[in-house]
């Protein structure tokens, strides 16, 4: 009877201490996105409702002008 092979892998301590510390990582991150996203959903749930209260549109649409606050009132500053 033939013997079977048998393979054994040994990975180095650190390796896998590396791969939990990337896994807690990764489950920090994925915590973190999903408070963002409920932080997001909550935002724009409190710009409908106050654009329903007072009938004003909150959002800007796509393509409008942004307000810089610096435009030119067409006064003449003085200078040459």
């Amino acid at each position: 009877m033939a013997k079977k092979q048998v393979k054994q892998v040994v990975e180095a301590k650190s390796d896998t201490q590396k791969i939990k510390a990337l896994e807690e990582r990764i489950k920090e991150l994925e915590r973190i996105v999903g408070k963002k996203q409920l932080l997001l959903e909550f935002k724009d749930k409190m710009i409908e409702i106050a654009e329903a209260t007072y009938g004003v549109d909150i959002k800007k649409k796509v393509g409008s002008k942004l307000s810089s606050g610096s435009t030119s009132t067409g006064k003449n500053t003085g200078k040459s």
